[in-house]
């Protein structure tokens, strides 16, 4: 039975085999929102990049216009360098997970288990489940600075904490790792003969590395090709930096070439992992990004390259490929940062990492804009083939087969 109505052109079929009354309207809408249906499961193909919502600023949209502004962008990972009350219970039901941060100041006492015990359960189990917590970044760069007692006290304090996630049945669930700075490598090229630097192996990296690969924890590096630039930009290559077109720079002892510094940089961690015997050990790039403006003497400190740098690594990170010596492992990386600082101190081109100015406006187009436009259905439609290709095909069958049963009824 087939029944027209002119006035509000919807057109009406009873299928003889199922007796279920459609709507052409009904089956167009279908295929429309069959992106947004399958965005959870597209969104996984991206879903190793991630973005550093920093807030050391006065002039920062509320949480809440954070949790759209990121999720526009549809990146479902973020890493804060606190536990914010105010995001992290925002945050929760939004589908998007967190690194939180503790202070470097705040590392020692959490040396004393009580206190650590106590810590877990006021800023990560109180937000549990709702909020996605993965991984606890203990402290910053602390092996890169010269506190030795702070080095000594971070790791009992990462095992006090991993403790308490035990008492609650939390291990597995967040992780705990603290960020480490490359100035930690001793050597880093050629990538094959990266090594730590051996005033700090025995003592520190090493019992630290145990801790990681016993627990599951990801190694966690802040790297950033700029400051390699920017010490030398007379030497070092823009385009190698930058990720675009380049001859690329050999490795001579394993023949890898490599036409990004990126990806060398992490090779180098790799060996410098895989010769104290912690290969196993996975990597998370727990900041990379460029500056959109810098002081006189800040070389390569400016808009186009910062547009170029990260718009090349988003390619780069959601391409779910693996570095040289690590092809089918796909990177993790979260970009430096959200938004434009204006508090943080230091040279100018620290106030100025982010991908949106305060107001939400961006900074420079960075290349995820296809996800807002309306050729996201093409991206998102071809991401989920990969990842679900039954449940995708079938959606897709079922919308073009009930609109061509209906206009030939």
């Amino acid at each position: 039975m087939v029944r027209s109505r002119v006035d509000d052109e919807v057109v009406t079929t009873r299928l003889s085999d199922g007796g279920v009354v459609i709507t052409e309207t009904v089956a167009v809408i279908l295929i429309c929102i069959l992106p947004e249906i399958l965005l959870p499961v597209a969104s996984s193909n991206s879903g190793s990049l991630g973005v550093n919502y920093g807030m050391i600023a006065n002039d920062l949209p509320p949480p809440t216009a954070v949790v759209r502004l990121i999720q526009s962008m549809a990146i479902t990972k973020t890493r804060i360098y606190s536990t914010s009350s105010d995001v992290l219970q925002v945050f929760g039901d939004t589908g998007i997970s967190f690194i939180v941060g503790i202070g470097n100041e705040d590392v020692p006492g959490l040396t004393d288990p009580t206190n650590a015990t106590s810590w877990l359960k006021q800023h990560i189990d109180l937000y549990l489940p709702n909020t996605q917590i993965t991984c606890i970044a203990v402290g910053n760069e602390i092996f890169s600075g010269n506190n030795t007692e702070l080095m000594r006290q971070l790791l009992p304090a990462m095992q006090n904490l991993q403790s308490a996630l035990v008492a609650v049945g939390l291990e597995g669930q967040v992780a705990i790792s603290t960020p480490h700075s490359l100035a930690i490598l001793s050597n880093s090229f050629p990538p094959s003969a990266g090594a730590f630097e051996s005033g700090l192996t025995t003592s520190y990296i090493t019992p630290l590395l145990d801790f990681l690969s016993e627990t599951g924890s990801p190694f966690l590096v802040n790297a950033y090709p700029y400051f390699a630039y920017k010490s030398n930009p007379e030497s070092v290559s823009l385009d190698y930096v930058l990720f675009q077109p380049n001859a690329g720079i050999l490795d001579p002892i394993t023949g890898l070439r490599y036409y990004n510094m990126l990806d060398a940089q992490l090779d180098a961690v790799y060996s410098a992992l895989e010769t104290l015997g912690y290969g196993n050990v996975r990597l998370i790039v727990s900041e990379t990004g460029w500056p959109s403006a810098g002081d006189p003497d800040e070389a390569g400190a400016t808009i186009q390259n910062a547009q170029t740098y990260n718009a090349n690594l988003i390619q780069r990170i959601t391409s779910n490929t693996g570095t040289p010596l690590r092809p089918n492992l796909a990177l993790e990386a979260y970009i430096f940062a959200l938004f434009n600082e204006d508090l943080k101190p230091g040279p100018t081109s620290e106030r100025n990492y982010g991908l949106f100015n305060p107001d939400g406006t961006r900074v420079y187009d960075f290349g995820l804009d296809d996800i807002e436009s309306s050729s996201s259905s093409v991206y998102l439609i071809s991401s989920s083939l990969e990842v679900c290709p039954f449940l995708t095909t079938y959606l897709l069958c079922l919308s073009v087969s009930l609109i061509n049963a209906i206009r030939s009824s």
